[in-house]
């Protein structure tokens, strides 16, 4: 009798939601009555709705006789009840299409990632760039540009490249420069960039030579500031999109969406949370209103996220914004497709 009763209510929560969020309508009993054939009367309707709103998944809107989802009966139906239909293959097709393009940078990449997200959900399509400090050594090249001066480029296992010139007081010749190259590039190849300083002054304890202070002004281009940089920078598409929604008809909602855009602080959290999961945790992340970062700025809001990887090593997230009345099925098979797609592009980065 307790699970008849459980999956009653489950079902009856589950149209009120998925009603709602196709008509933004608050629903009632007797459009429920009336647009689905349930072995219930509307007495029996209106009891078990009574119930869902004693219990916090629904509530009031105003005056109106119909109810809609609360933050926490949206997290009910995200974690028990969507319909996890996927991808159809013309979808799948049509996202993979976007990708046969040759693309030479990084960037590129992202921001294409960031666009097929938007475009096939109509919600912001976040992608985040690849961390540094979840990134490998790939290679470091230098070009002398003077006899004191040299450019230095550090490419890293997810296709991140980092330039600086560096300038020292001792004239270096190319065969030199040519020898330390080959010499850091066979030892630190594979190194967690967090391990390369670490790995470096051992060799530089070892090697003793009058030369090899340019290695470490040159490994100096992984800093503390810059990978704090790092974290903050993503590819936003699509806030047009969401701006359209009824939602956002208020003004004081446009404006907190702005300021969480703007100012990436929020945006930073979620990516963090995202990529620093435990392994078996490693599957879609669905933040719903105030579980939100920021919880002012992103109440009206939710988010859907994954980590992406490269080789194996989450090292980004990328996934959407939109309102908490979004096809959460639709949206989340979305996100985990286009994961899988990126990971294998950027991981041919690393070849």
């Amino acid at each position: 009798m307790r699970v008849d009763i459980e999956a009653r209510r489950d079902k009856i929560l589950r149209i009120i939601i998925n009603t709602y969020i196709v008509t933004g309508n608050p629903v009632s009993s007797r459009m429920i009555c009336k647009q689905y054939r349930l072995d219930l009367c509307p007495a029996s309707v209106r009891n078990v709705m009574a119930d869902l709103e004693e219990r916090g998944y629904i509530t009031h809107m105003h005056t109106s006789a119909g109810r809609v989802p609360t933050d926490k009966g949206y997290r009910f139906y995200v974690d028990k009840l969507v319909e996890h239909s996927g991808l159809t293959p013309q979808e799948r097709v049509t996202i993979d299409k976007e990708y046969l393009e040759k693309r030479r940078a990084l960037e590129e990449v992202i921001h294409k990632t960031s666009g097929i997200l938007s475009n096939f959900t109509n919600y912001i399509g976040m992608v985040s760039q690849p961390a540094l400090e979840r990134s490998r050594f790939k290679r470091i090249q230098f070009t002398q540009l003077s006899r004191h001066l040299v450019c230095v480029t550090l490419v890293t296992n997810a296709g991140i490249t980092k330039s600086s010139v560096i300038g020292f007081n001792l004239s270096i010749d190319a065969d030199n420069l040519q020898r330390i190259e080959s010499f850091l590039n066979s030892q630190l190849e594979d190194t967690p960039l967090t391990q390369v300083k670490i790995k470096l002054n051992k060799l530089l304890i070892q090697e003793r030579n009058a030369f090899f202070h340019v290695l470490k002004q040159a490994i100096d281009l992984i800093d503390l500031s810059a990978l704090i940089e790092d974290r903050m920078r993503f590819s936003l598409e699509g806030v047009s999109n969401v701006l359209s929604f009824p939602e956002f008809e208020d003004s004081q909602m446009v404006r907190s969406l702005m300021r969480v855009i703007d100012e990436k602080l929020s945006l930073a959290e979620l990516v963090q949370e995202v990529i620093e999961s435990e392994p078996a945790q490693r599957k879609v992340k669905v933040f719903i209103g105030e579980e939100n970062p920021g919880v002012a700025s992103m109440s009206g809001c939710a988010a859907i996220l994954i980590g992406y990887q490269v080789e194996g090593e989450i090292v980004g997230a990328l996934g959407i914004i939109g309102p908490k009345r979004m096809d959460y099925g639709k949206s989340i098979a979305t996100v985990q497709y286009v994961a899988g797609i990126l990971s294998n592009v950027l991981s041919e980065f690393s070849l």
